[in-house]
């Protein structure tokens, strides 16, 4: 369960939230995306009280301004590399305008691809067909296309060992950048932490977790 007083992002901000399992981590992720709706308080997301939209809307408002690096990566196996990039853009009009427009779709997947250590002979292949690290890499790739106003990512390294880790970090926090995104990171590895402009434990967010741990 999850009790959060207050708790906010700053536009552009990068937040790393730390927090071990069964701390509130997951919920608070399904309550900034819009999946989970609160019992009871207020989430506003990118100035968007989420309890005013219906459920198209919260839809809507994921597709065209949010992007997500999710655990367990989400690519679809019968997509290639390139297909699983561009599809956060075949339900967003607006990603696809931001991205440079249709024509520009295969060009701003080549080049994101590029900047997180991946090449062009990937593009076709499936992404299955890729080690861990790789894939990593695809799903972040598609999180970024078409300029997210909010990246959310949850758990994206804990399948990566030390060295890649660091380096994926680097590159996806580069990217974010580039494009202006906030960043909501969650991870239970505090060793990343130092790569944010904040960090915050679960602890402190959830009053109810800090109850049950103390």
């Amino acid at each position: 369960m999850l009790e959060v007083a207050d708790f906010a992002v700053a536009p552009g901000e990068r937040v790393f939230v730390e927090g071990a399992s069964g701390s509130g981590k997951s919920t608070l992720l399904g309550l900034v995306g819009g999946v989970l709706a609160p019992a009871s308080g207020v989430v506003e997301v990118l100035g968007e009280l989420l309890s005013d939209l219906r459920p198209a809307q919260r839809d809507r408002l994921r597709a065209d301004r949010v992007g997500f690096v999710f655990q367990i990566f989400n690519l679809l196996p019968y997509l290639s590399v390139l297909e699983n990039v561009l599809l956060p853009c075949r339900f967003s009009a607006a990603r696809t305008e931001r991205a440079g427009g249709q024509a520009a779709l295969v060009g701003e997947a080549t080049r994101l691809l590029g900047r997180l250590g991946l090449e062009e002979d990937v593009l076709r292949r499936s992404a299955t067909d890729l080690s861990v690290g790789q894939q990593q890499r695809v799903a972040a790739a598609r999180a970024l296309i078409g300029r997210p106003e909010l990246l959310i990512a949850d758990e994206p390294t804990s399948a990566l060992d030390a060295a890649n880790r660091v380096e994926f970090l680097r590159l996806l926090l580069g990217e974010c950048a580039a494009a202006g995104a906030a960043v909501l990171f969650v991870s239970h590895d505090d060793s990343l932490a130092g790569a944010f402009d904040r960090h915050v434990s679960m602890g402190a967010i959830n009053k109810l977790w800090s109850l049950a741990d103390a």
